[in-house]
């Protein structure tokens, strides 16, 4: 009797969120799936088209332009952030002069808002008269690359910005990992002969291996979802040159209001992005374990 009655009272907490959950979520999702065979325009009556939106985007090559730029920012902010927060947390983690106050200031960045970063940024990246022009200037180096507006360039520039305003939380995750490493286990690496980057290499980051998955999860997370720093800084491109799957499907929706091609797209970016998180999740918890 008082296992049912548990069991009865565990439902009335479940059922709730899995309400919502379905509402919220699955139903979306299979609405997505569903509209992407019509040729649904947002308002009023559709027919059921099959597989063209499909086969549109991938003869137009749309799909996998767009998907190839997620790639390779997805990449950067991955490799890129991590690197550049590992490195400062490192730094950080030594024993300093007010370096509560330097962690104070590597972690401003990730107060500001999203628009406020794009804005910075854009007067930063700003041909003749932004702040990397007039350093070009200053320094006699000639004119500066005009990073947003040339292929192959803006999609990494606008990629960058992502990454210096997640650097702060990215160097705080690290820095948490780093301490909970006991100073006893360093000291004797360097008893038995550690060198300072020895340490670093065979010590501290196979210990980090934990919250390194929290921190490429986190990359691959905003990689994916890229669509505020490219809607702000690029618009998409030079030409489609920096147009993300995220920022595609924002184009087609709302600007050129073709809502089932928009919604294949991103049953496709689903489905996508699903398969390349579960296999990142699963090489990173084998490398946990072999850490």
């Amino acid at each position: 009797m008082l296992d049912k009655r548990r069991r009865n009272v565990l439902l009335l907490f479940i059922v709730p969120a899995l309400i919502f959950y379905l509402i919220f979520w699955i139903s979306p999702v299979l609405m997505s799936f569903f509209y992407g065979l019509t040729d649904w325009r947002g308002t009023g009556a559709y027919e059921m088209i099959g597989l063209k939106n499909y086969q549109n985007l991938i003869e137009k090559g749309t799909l996998f332009n767009s998907m190839g730029n997620t790639i390779k920012y997805t990449l950067f902010v991955v490799i890129w952030g991590n690197v550049q927060a590992l490195t400062l947390a490192l730094i950080l983690n030594m024993k300093l002069r007010a370096r509560g106050v330097f962690r104070t200031i590597f972690y401003i960045p990730a107060l500001f808002s999203t628009i406020v970063v794009a804005f910075l940024w854009g007067y930063v990246y700003a041909p003749h008269y932004g702040l990397l022009s007039e350093l070009f200037t200053s320094l006699n180096l000639g004119t500066a690359p005009n990073l947003l507006g040339t292929r192959g360039l803006s999609l990494f520039a606008a990629a960058f910005v992502e990454t210096w305003k997640t650097s702060g939380t990215m160097t705080i995750i690290y820095l948490a990992g780093l301490q909970n490493i006991s100073e006893e286990v360093i000291e004797s690496a360097k008893i038995d002969g550690c060198t300072g980057w020895q340490a670093i290499r065979y010590v501290k980051i196979p210990m980090l291996s934990n919250t390194i998955t929290v921190n490429v999860m986190l990359g691959l997370i905003g990689g994916f979802k890229s669509f505020d720093y490219i809607f702000a800084l690029t618009g998409g491109g030079p030409g489609k040159s920096s147009s993300t799957l995220m920022y595609s499907i924002y184009k087609m929706a709302f600007v050129e209001m073709q809502y089932g091609k928009a919604e294949a797209l991103a049953a496709m970016a689903f489905i996508f992005i699903l398969i390349v998180s579960v296999i990142a999740l699963t090489i990173m918890k084998r490398k946990e374990l072999e850490a």
